[in-house]
């Protein structure tokens, strides 16, 4: 009975998930892995939850039913227990090598998986360990690398806008957020204008932005550049990245930008142009590196979190 009603319970929450999320409302999550989870599957996680409501009941009615010595509904139900071990040892590689960063509810349901296998008793404990070790084992010993092409690729889809360049100048990609000042800065830099190719990346939606020259692209995708920045383990903006073919170099912080956009990327004549502020709407493998700081930046702001009032902020941000 223990087993049925665990099984029981994680329907209930998958169930409540689903009302959630076919209701429009917030999901069910203890932190921000969900939401960049969600944004990396080709499953809408409506989908996943029905599937996963499904998955519960079948274990729960196999329980309930296998009380009456019904033992090929015991063995069905470990047999389930033990597949869903290895889909989730995928689930949780992928968490950890692919989205950097942990969903906690997926962590729920996981734990509730498991414990029904420890509920089967010591074989489908011992069984369970050896699936959920090989599958994790063997994704583990993948290698997971992106071409160049696959590369631009991505950033491209992350682009919100861009401001075209001069002949073969380098292009650019700024990640910025709209709550950021010190990445209001660096595009406000930019009233003369620029030799090179810019690409603007946000990390979230914006609502309006204004620079003049610029090409907008209507279907951007911000949860791109947060899994990017994540997946390199950076966790500040403004950064901008210079694509240099087979590699890449970033640059992080206020400062830096601003001197390498007027050293490298400073057109010969300069002329005014209008530049507004970005207001926020409401709402795997890394080629070489070079020029990145793993020190946080005093003239950057958190990924995670919005900029303090510039009155806080430190005199190097100013």
């Amino acid at each position: 009975m223990i087993r049925a009603s665990i099984a029981l319970l994680a329907a209930a929450l998958t169930a409540v998930q689903v009302y959630l999320i076919a209701s429009g409302k917030e999901a069910i999550c203890l932190n921000d892995g969900c939401a960049v989870v969600d944004s990396l599957t080709r499953v809408p996680p409506l989908w996943f939850n029905l599937a996963g409501m499904g998955f519960f009941l079948i274990l729960f009615w196999l329980f309930f039913k296998g009380r009456q010595r019904r033992e090929h509904l015991l063995k069905f139900a470990r047999l389930l227990l033990l597949a869903a071990l290895a889909a989730e040892a995928v689930l949780v590689f992928f968490q950890y090598a692919v989205a950097r960063v942990f969903c906690s509810y997926c962590l729920i349901v996981f734990s509730a998986i498991v414990l029904l296998n420890l509920c089967c008793g010591l074989r489908q404990m011992i069984r369970g360990a050896a699936v959920f070790t090989a599958v994790m084992a063997a994704c583990l010993s993948l290698q997971f690398t992106s071409s160049p092409g696959e590369r631009k690729e991505t950033l491209a889809a992350g682009s919100m806008a861009e401001l075209p360049g001069e002949g073969d100048a380098a292009t650019l990609y700024l990640f910025f957020s709209a709550s950021c000042g010190h990445c209001e800065k660096v595009i406000a830099s930019l009233g003369a204008g620029t030799r090179c190719t810019l690409r603007f990346n946000p990390i979230e939606t914006i609502d309006s932005f204004a620079v003049k020259g610029i090409r907008r692209f209507p279907d951007y995708q911000p949860e791109g550049n947060r899994l990017f920045l994540q997946s390199l383990s950076i966790r500040e903006v403004p950064l901008l990245l210079v694509d240099e073919g087979e590699e890449l170099r970033f640059i992080k912080g206020e400062r830096r930008i601003i001197d390498y956009l007027q050293q490298a990327c400073r057109p010969a004549t300069s002329a005014p142009s209008a530049v507004s502020a970005v207001s926020r709407d409401q709402s795997l493998a890394a080629p070489p590196v070079f020029g990145l700081s793993a020190a946080p930046q005093q003239d950057a702001c958190s990924v995670q979190s919005d900029c303090p009032p510039e009155s806080e902020a430190s005199p190097q941000g100013r």
